[in-house]
């Protein structure tokens, strides 16, 4: 086996270095430690270097060497039951490998492969809310998929004809609002005022048993729209149902989202028939599993009466001066209308073609803005709309050429990055006339001193920290029953504070975990243990408990790491290492039994003990030595997160490196300080992650090492990381 290997290799020459290396170090390394399971017919774990007979043929399967290079580098193989190779020899074969297999030139950088990108949900909404005025009903669009921790990934936002009947029906229900907005009062209505099946009240009414709860409007008679804010709590087979009630009106609607989406119904008000209200028509509990169903109602809003005379949207119909024809007029309309819809200035034969079709389908007697109604939704549907990255599709350079982004798209990635939907006027302008990239820092720092910038927070940060799950996650709510109320809203809105802090203020990324404040009001600072804390806003406060550290002690944070009834070691290990840290174990081998349910008499103790007995199994002890001895660190903190103490608590946890850890703070402590480099590099690769759409590839190495260089030379800041990624090459590149 070792002759044919170098044999094989000996016939690359462009690999001479690497070759001889492999043939006096490295195979014998292999040979000590790895061939007994993964070579000469032997084929543990699907993998075999039989496979690998030249240096070519290792590059075209990179991916598997990537898990070996990750298992060699977090220490998952050889298993820990057999002869380790010395951290020397680690280092050795890692260094091969990056030098062999993922060879990178910086100084002939590799952008990246470009995808045509379609809006997601927040990004069309977003989209459509600065083209027409109007924020859409994306209920009807189907969820998108998610990739590398984000739901902006080009590779999963597929467009099926399901899609474009649903983009249809909503961009036309936005038109409908947009042309006749009434001039009518909104009143928000406490979901609390709804009296009837028993629920829990709080800031969200949480609708546990099957029912109705409603109200009596004292409104005078007239057309009223009413829009329900709602959520569920998913459990079972089916998704939550409900139906909405305003006056003699209903409509039953499936909240298949844990997330908060809008149901609205129109209905007329008369003397007799004046309530509003909801009926949760499928509760569903589970006493061996405690799996919840539930409805939950966020919020109510109610718009009326209703007035039919509507004014002129001046974002789809600039003034029409006196002189100008109708059919001059439809110009002027396209012109501005397609250049804000496609983020760039439409060409004639564009507008011709839209012109065309307002003509044809123009109607006697009609005028002219109601007969441009057909040509909006056409654009709202159209590719050009609904997809980005379209320079990669026009540029006629041959395939491989590296390509500069063109600046009317550089404008679309920054601000889609920054913001999730198109670009201003302003920034518009700047890329058709080739300013955009000589004054592109003075212009990214005016986007993040906008307030459309919180959406980073709402989508980046929540996405990679995964706060927002805590939101609809399922909590055993007789083990917990503080969360059965609004305080899992209290503890998002916690974490959303302190990511939106830290951008505002532009403060070091480490604070998120080594921060000794956090964000909040007086039932959250009650949960926690925190004094002289009144009211309902939300203020910034210094932790009183020492062992709190930045969000690692979040309440949002220590739900979504845990299990419904009891706490995760595990789980909160992975999280640290996985999203902190960007070395995500990898998954569990099949037919592993999961551990107790803490209704059967698991204790702190004894899941210690469980643990301890799960990782005498060889397959299972190499990512347990990774794992829990990080998530013992947070035993002291219940799944709502509520300090427990106890004598039973045993917070100490060995770190694969050999520390012993005791606490959150003494995890963030390491983190800070013998960890921040592999800190700083996750926050880089996770934040060019979800600014590419893609995820990162061997080449994108140079590209982070720069973001993180920048970064070292800014304190860390945020801003320091936002602008260093978009000055980065593969955000303001890209290879045909």
């Amino acid at each position: 086996m070792k002759s044919f290997l170098w044999s094989l290799l000996l016939l690359a020459p462009l690999h001479a270095d690497v070759a001889e290396q492999w043939q006096a170090e490295i195979q014998p390394i292999l040979e000590t430690y790895c061939f007994d399971c993964h070579a000469d017919g032997i084929k543990k774990g699907d993998f075999s270097f039989d496979a690998f007979g030249s240096i070519a043929a290792m590059q075209a399967k990179r991916d598997a060497w990537k898990r070996v290079r990750e298992n060699l580098a977090y220490e998952l193989m050889p298993p820990i039951d057999k002869d380790q190779p010395t951290s020397e020899e680690r280092r050795k074969l890692i260094a091969w490998i990056d030098a062999a297999v993922f060879p990178i030139d910086p100084k002939n950088p590799d952008p990246g492969r470009v995808t045509l990108r379609r809006l997601n949900r927040f990004e069309y909404q977003n989209t459509v809310r600065d083209l027409i005025g109007v924020v859409p009903d994306t209920q009807l669009l189907p969820p998108d998929d998610s990739g590398y921790g984000f739901d902006n990934m080009a590779d999963v936002l597929t467009l099926s004809p399901t899609h474009l009947e649903a983009y249809l029906n909503t961009a036309s229900q936005a038109l409908d609002r947009a042309y006749g907005k009434p001039a009518a009062r909104t009143r928000n209505i406490d979901p609390n005022e709804l009296k009837g099946s028993p629920a829990y009240e709080g800031d969200i009414l949480n609708m546990y048993m099957g029912g109705r709860r409603a109200m009596r409007l004292d409104v005078k008679p007239g057309k009223y729209r009413v829009t329900f804010r709602l959520s569920g709590m998913q459990a079972g087979e089916d998704k939550v149902k409900a139906k909405i009630l305003l006056g003699a009106v209903a409509n039953e609607v499936t909240v298949a989202n844990n997330e908060p989406r809008e149901f609205s119904l129109t209905a007329e008000i008369t003397e007799d028939q004046r309530g509003l209200g909801v009926d949760y028509l499928n509760d569903f509990w589970d006493e061996a599993t405690k799996a919840d169903r539930n409805l939950l109602i966020h919020g109510i809003s109610l718009e009326g009466p209703l007035d039919q005379q509507s004014k002129r949207n001046s974002l789809l119909f600039p003034e029409r001066k006196e002189g100008v024809s109708d059919d001059q007029y439809i110009i002027i309309v396209l012109r501005n209308f397609l250049a804000h819809a496609f983020r760039r200035p439409a060409t004639d034969a564009e507008i011709a073609r839209y012109a065309t079709l307002v003509k044809d389908q123009r109607k006697a007697k009609q005028s002219v803005e109601e007969a441009m109604r057909p040509a909006f939704e056409a654009a709202m549907i159209s590719p050009q709309f609904l997809f980005r990255e379209w320079h990669a599709l026009y540029s006629l350079e041959k395939p491989g050429s590296i390509l500069s982004v063109p600046e009317l798209s550089l404008a679309s990635r920054i601000s889609y990055f920054l913001w999730s939907s198109s670009p201003e006027d302003s920034t518009l302008s700047m890329a058709a006339n080739k300013q955009l990239r000589p004054l592109i820092a003075e212009e990214v720092d005016r986007m993040i001193r906008s307030p459309k910038s919180a959406a980073l927070v709402d989508r980046f940060f929540a996405q990679w920290l995964q706060y927002q799950d805590a939101a609809f996650i399922p909590i055993d709510r007789k083990l917990y029953p503080a969360t059965a109320g609004s305080l899992r809203g209290q503890m998002v809105e916690e974490t959303r504070l302190f990511c939106e802090d830290l951008l505002k203020n532009n403060l070091p990324v480490t604070r998120l975990i080594d921060a000794d404040y956090t964000f909040v009001n007086e039932a959250l600072a009650k949960h926690y243990n925190i004094p002289n804390v009144d009211g309902d806003t939300y203020r910034k406060v210094i932790y009183t408990d020492v062992q709190r550290r930045g969000v690692l002690t979040h309440g949002s944070i220590l739900a979504v790491t845990s299990n419904p009834n009891r706490t995760s070691p595990v789980k909160r290990g992975k999280w640290v290492l996985e999203t902190l840290l960007d070395a995500a174990p990898p998954p569990p081998p099949p037919n592993v039994p999961s551990l107790p349910s803490a209704n059967k008499g698991i204790t702190s103790a004894s899941l210690r003990a469980q643990l301890e007995l799960h990782r005498k199994d060889p397959a299972c002890a190499s990512c347990h030595k990774l794992m829990d001895g990080i998530g013992f660190a947070f035993e002291a903190f219940d799944v709502d997160g509520s300090r427990r103490d106890g004598p039973e608590i045993d917070s100490r946890g060995n770190l694969a490196s050999g520390e012993m850890v005791d606490s959150p703070a003494a995890l963030s402590k390491i983190l800070a300080s013998k960890r921040v480099d592999e800190f700083h590099r996750a926050f880089a690769v996770k934040m060019l992650t979800f600014a590419l759409g893609r995820g990162l590839d061997y080449y994108d190495k140079p590209a982070v090492d720069k973001i993180v260089a920048h970064a070292a030379k800014n304190n860390y800041t945020l801003h320091s990381y936002i602008h260093a990624t978009i000055y980065s090459f593969p955000f303001q590149n890209y290879r045909k």
